[in-house]
């Protein structure tokens, strides 16, 4: 069984966005459980991947699960809100079987909101909304990063470094648009444009398995 995670970090200071390169861990040991090879391989790799997320004291994405400000745990420093959050992807390999994950977290001990923000009753509701419609756009390209691995031709022929490159660009195609959506929205601060951005992100969530 050939395992292997990466952990893409993406943090939105102010909302401008950067990546740091992914880290990669494999072949983990064969899982102990009782149950068919498949289902086996399966679980070590939600596990491993649930374990990636407790260790950073995050919490995955979740159509239920808005975010609230008592998640936003860290020591402010200059700007008065910051979003931190991951994209973890893993795969594994069992012969020509090819499974994969990529689960959108958020890191409430690397995020924080200032006071200031939270006194003040139309950016208390404005800039989390911001904030939400951030994360939301990480999990649209959380789904095309899946289907885009989930989609290709013969996966396990191909290394772990080939299957990371590809994990980079796509991270890269995320940052882009997530700057891009901050220079259209002007940071949350221009109403109609972020309705526009969050209806189109609910809409493209909606439409994605």
């Amino acid at each position: 069984m050939r395992l292997a995670v990466a952990v893409l970090l993406v943090v939105a200071p102010g909302c401008a966005s950067h990546a740091v390169p992914p880290l990669v861990r494999g072949p983990a040991p064969s899982p102990s459980r009782r149950g068919s090879p498949s289902a086996a391989a399966s679980s070590a790799l939600d596990d491993l991947l649930r374990g990636d997320l407790a260790a950073d004291h995050a919490f995955a994405w979740a159509a239920g699960r808005p975010l609230a400000w008592s998640d936003f745990q860290g020591s402010p420093a200059s700007e008065g809100a910051k979003t931190s959050y991951t994209l973890y992807s893993g795969w594994n390999c069992r012969g020509d079987v090819f499974e994969v994950r990529v689960i959108a977290g958020f890191r409430p001990r690397e995020s924080w909101v200032k006071a200031i923000v939270l006194n003040d009753s139309a950016q208390r509701r404005s800039i989390l909304r911001h904030e939400q419609t951030h994360f939301d756009l990480t999990e649209v390209h959380a789904r095309r990063m899946w289907r885009v691995l989930r989609d290709l031709s013969r996966p396990c022929a191909k290394t772990d470094a080939e299957l990371n490159a590809l994990v980079q660009r796509l991270a890269q195609d995320e940052k882009a648009e997530q700057r891009r959506y901050d220079d259209e929205t002007n940071h949350g601060l221009l109403a109609d444009k972020q309705a526009a951005w969050s209806r189109d992100v609910a809409r493209r969530l909606e439409s994605s398995p």
